[in-house]
């Protein structure tokens, strides 16, 4: 899934009231939607990284 069809899913989720969460081993580490926190990436809209390093690694796979 190309990053702008991402922020498009995150924008919409969000103005529908929803979210989605990704958890890896009983832990959050990214959140898309309704209540994300976005914090340094805000340009991009409501996607919430919590664990960078987790999800960098799913894209070394």
């Amino acid at each position: 899934m190309s990053m702008e069809r991402l922020l498009s899913l995150a924008k919409k989720l969000e103005e529908k009231g929803y979210a989605i969460e990704v958890v890896h081993e009983g832990r959050v580490i990214l959140k898309l939607g309704r209540g994300a926190k976005p914090g340094l990436l805000r340009a991009l809209g409501p996607v919430e990284v919590r664990d960078l390093r987790t999800l960098l690694s799913f894209i070394k796979l």
